[in-house]
């Protein structure tokens, strides 16, 4: 992993960017119909197409466990300088993925794409792939089953541990997600790049960077010539020789004239394009600085005050899987309420949402898998060496988008402990090894407890803003926590009140016009994410019978409700 670390690691807090939309000379789609679906418990194997969440399915909709995904596919003809990896955009949560009878390899991570290679695996003609998933939540997986507490039961269990543990709040879907291929390539190929574009503001350049890690999946050493074109400037890689089964990085630095910001009000793109005999990559990126001055959080040196609303990924017939089609339709839906800055969700996003926010001058907070832990699950090896493993993946399939401002290290875990402190100094410290071009926060709960009587006493202190989830008595918690941390700037990752039935919600608006007014009234907080967009799916306790919790602004079948015109007008605010 060496080599991953050095390829992220970097000094400037202003911007990489770039979202990859190909890889690969060949790509061959196993997506589709032609794959079998069959639970663990299950005699009956049942024709499916993949992308599949199985609770999509009301006869599954509680299953929580294990299932086969099957399917036979003919094999691409290769030569003998080429190489075969079998990739997978995401698989939930678990994954052990079998082919022609032989183990190929094991995934942890929902949310995150991965590949193996198989070209010696393959056979002429038919084969078979099998891949296992298994959705079930244990007290060390990523996310884990939550014993975050409640203040006012902090006193009864050790730690503060809750009285019992928690399924996350979101419906927990299993299954093959995303599209599955196989990429084929030459023997050397294009594993990971990414670019940092440093402005200067003054004078209109911008400083380039560009790391690209390249791996020579042969059976002997090669040269690779690697050629790119980057913001319109021919970048010339030095020729390098890779050992078999070796990685290389590759590093090409230049200066840019005349640059054309990204921004909200304009989010301006510049394409890139690396090439190698045998494989092609083609990504964009934008130029943009993201700081924090004082209480004050600046892009391109002008202050951010925006507002959005965190959305749980699901559709109300896909579940899970998320076609382009869904992702655009509520993106601009999002986008129709003036919705452009947000703690988006508790996991990794598609890459199609972030493209989505690239294109639009969206902001956004992606967030990894600490989903209300506890101190002893924080203070847990084993439980730090996933969660770091989760998080890395997210960061190098998302560090390159313009869109994304910041990195969260958590949602409510327990914030006021020693343990809660320690994560998030060390984790921002994790985080910064991995990409220091970005700012580093969570979302918080406990800036309100009675333990917290300084910020010394709770882990905002290691935020380089600070996030709060707010619910109600809006000014005056505003206020505590701007007392505890009077030089930071405040976000607020939820706010927001549980809606009446139907689409008629005046409480709730008149809950939201509160907080927003009370946000807006002082200089100091940069905006807040509404909890949520979208109605959702949930097996947490307190949902109502029908298994939908009716936090959103529409309907899980995306119906407005009152407050979505509401919510349209607080929002519209002038664009930095």
């Amino acid at each position: 992993m060496q080599h991953l670390r050095r390829l992220l690691a970097t000094s400037a807090l202003a911007l990489l960017l770039c979202s990859l939309y190909a890889s690969a000379a060949t790509r061959i789609d196993l997506s589709g119909p032609g794959w079998t679906f069959q639970p663990t418990l299950s005699f009956e194997r049942l024709p499916v197409t993949v992308p599949h969440s199985w609770q999509a399915t009301p006869e599954l909709r509680r299953y929580i466990g294990g299932a086969a995904y099957e399917r036979d596919f003919d094999a691409p003809v290769v030569t003998q300088e080429q190489v075969v990896r079998l990739h997978f955009d995401a698989v939930h949560v678990h994954a052990s993925v079998w082919l022609n009878g032989r183990h190929v390899g094991t995934h942890d991570g929902g949310y995150s794409s991965f590949d193996f290679e198989v070209t010696h695996l393959l056979k002429p003609g038919k084969n078979h792939l099998l891949v296992e998933v298994n959705n079930t939540p244990t007290l060390d997986t990523i996310p884990a089953l939550a014993t975050s507490s409640v203040s006012n039961e902090r006193a009864k269990l050790p730690y503060g541990g809750s009285q019992r543990m928690e399924v996350v709040a979101w419906m927990p879907y299993g299954g093959i997600v995303r599209p599955v291929s196989l990429l084929v390539t030459d023997a050397v190929y294009l594993r990971n790049t990414k670019i940092e574009a440093t402005p200067d503001l003054a004078h209109h350049t911008a400083h380039i960077k560009v790391r690209t890690l390249l791996h020579n999946g042969g059976a002997a050493k090669m040269q690779a010539a690697l050629q790119a074109t980057i913001g319109g400037m021919q970048a010339n890689f030095r020729a390098t020789e890779i050992a078999a089964g070796a990685d290389a990085e590759l590093s090409w630095e230049g200066e840019l004239a005349a640059t054309h910001l990204w921004s909200v009000r304009d989010p301006f793109l510049y394409d890139a394009e690396f090439r190698l005999p045998g494989d092609v990559l083609k990504t964009h990126f934008g130029i943009r600085e993201i700081r924090v001055q004082g209480t004050q959080l600046l892009l391109n040196g002008k202050p951010v005050h925006l507002f959005g609303a965190n959305r749980v990924s699901e559709d109300a017939k896909e579940g899970l899987v998320e076609s382009d089609a869904i992702i655009e339709r509520d993106l601009g839906d999002m986008l129709a309420c003036n919705m452009r800055m947000m703690r988006i969700a508790h996991y990794p996003q598609a890459q199609a949402l972030l493209d989505y926010a690239d294109r639009h001058g969206m902001l956004i907070i992606p967030e990894a898998g600490n989903w209300n832990m506890s101190s002893w699950q924080m203070a847990d090896a084993g439980v730090r060496a996933r969660w770091q493993h989760d998080m890395r993946e997210m960061m190098e399939q998302d560090w390159n988008h313009p869109s994304v401002v910041a990195w969260s290290v958590g949602n409510e875990y327990e914030s006021y402990t020693r343990e809660g402190i320690e994560w998030t100094r060390d984790m921002r410290a994790f985080a910064l090894s991995v990409d220091a071009t970005r700012l580093i926060t969570f979302a918080s709960r406990f800036t309100g407890d009675p333990a917290v009587k300084t910020g010394a006493d709770e882990a905002c202190q290691y935020s380089d803003f600070v996030s709060v989830n707010i619910y109600g008595d809006y000014a005056r918690a505003f206020d505590h926590v701007h007392a505890l941390y009077p030089d930071k700037p405040v976000f607020v990752t939820e706010f927001g009140k549980w809606t009446e039935s139907g689409q008629h919600d005046a409480d709730r608006s008149a809950d939201i016009t509160t907080a927003v007014e009370a946000m807006k009234a002082r200089p100091w907080m940069i905006g807040g994410s509404l909890w949520t967009w979208n109605d959702y799916r949930s097996l947490f306790r307190g949902t109502p019978a029908n298994g939908i919790r009716p936090w959103g602004l529409v309907t899980i079948d995306r119906e407005h409700r009152d407050s979505w015109e509401v919510v349209r007008k607080l929002f519209d605010v002038e664009l930095p």
